[in-house]
């Protein structure tokens, strides 16, 4: 039974695994600054450097725990404690268990079991997941009833539809630039542009937000995929400065989130080049002057 409790069943496979995670981690690093080095703003924008690569080597992993052939050894320790108080059961296998890493590996599969566990403790456990699941679900639903509420508004102000879809258009172009390409999971796509159509397409529009990464909650700030973040990022701003669309748009570009508005800047443009263009003066000679009127007959 000892002999069965090794810690992996497929070490090669799995070193190898983890090297390949390692240097494509190191690769994207060093593209990420080297592109930042390149382009981004030293002293604003830092790169995410490979933000991935602690998820995936949790998922690696969780993996190889999955593969390690740990059934037998469990019901084994089972039945040789079946008739033993609970809070005995573990203390009697540390026992019988050898030193090291073997034994710490087979314990630490048998504390989760349900005939190794407190079921104190396994049923406030129990509890705390159901109530962070149904906060969860709670929360999730408030914040697409208030982001609902908040387009609406949005959409009744004026320049607020052609702003905001005029944002995700600009934080869509950015994101999909081969200066941030390295910023992504390699694999990961980029959703395609989605403007807000109007009012009959609030939540056709929020359902199309890919919410969380995986099944996190999507209240907790990082978590969001870039549609949803964007969408989010721009309405708390929105919310801030009371649905004011100039204080909205002044404000994200000065964070740098959002571009002059062309239709500005040439209105602008033109205006500045009216008043740099001296007069014609050739229009002005050839114009004819005032007449002076005729000199009235004298009594002689």
């Amino acid at each position: 039974m000892a002999r069965s409790l090794l810690p992996s069943t497929n070490r090669k496979a799995m070193r190898k695994a983890r090297a390949g995670i390692h240097r494509s981690a190191r690769r994207q690093v060093q593209q990420e600054l080297d592109e930042w080095l390149r382009y981004a703003d030293l002293e604003r924008e830092m790169p995410p450097l490979a933000s991935w690569e602690a998820e995936t080597l949790h998922r690696q992993v969780t993996r190889r725990r999955v593969l390690d052939k740990v059934n037998p050894f469990i019901r084994w320790a089972t039945a040789r404690t079946r008739d033993m108080p609970w809070d005995t059961r573990l203390g009697y296998v540390r026992g019988i268990l050898p030193r090291g890493v073997i034994g710490e590996h087979a314990l630490d599969h048998l504390e989760g079991t349900d005939a190794f566990e407190d079921p104190v403790e396994a049923e406030q456990l129990r509890r705390s997941m159901d109530l962070f699941r149904s906060q969860r679900h709670r929360g999730a639903v408030r914040d697409r009833g208030e982001q609902a509420a908040l387009l609406r508004k949005l959409l009744e102000q004026p320049e607020g539809q052609r702003t905001f879809n005029r944002f995700l258009r600009g934080r869509h172009a950015w994101a999909a630039s081969p200066r941030n390409a390295a910023a992504r999971p390699r694999g990961a796509g980029l959703p395609p542009h989605r403007p807000l159509l109007g009012l009959h397409d609030v939540f056709p529009f929020l359902d199309t937000l890919k919410r969380t990464r995986g099944d996190g909650d999507a209240r907790i700030w990082g978590t969001l995929e870039p549609p949803a973040h964007w969408v989010r990022l721009f309405l708390q701003r929105f919310k801030v400065h009371r649905g004011h669309i100039p204080s909205v748009r002044a404000a994200l570009e000065a964070e740098g989130l959002l571009g002059r508005d062309p239709s500005v800047l040439s209105a602008g443009k033109a205006a500045a080049a009216r008043l740099r263009k001296p007069p014609d003066r050739s229009n002005a000679l050839s114009a004819p002057g005032p007449r002076t009127p005729p000199a009235r007959p004298s009594a002689r």
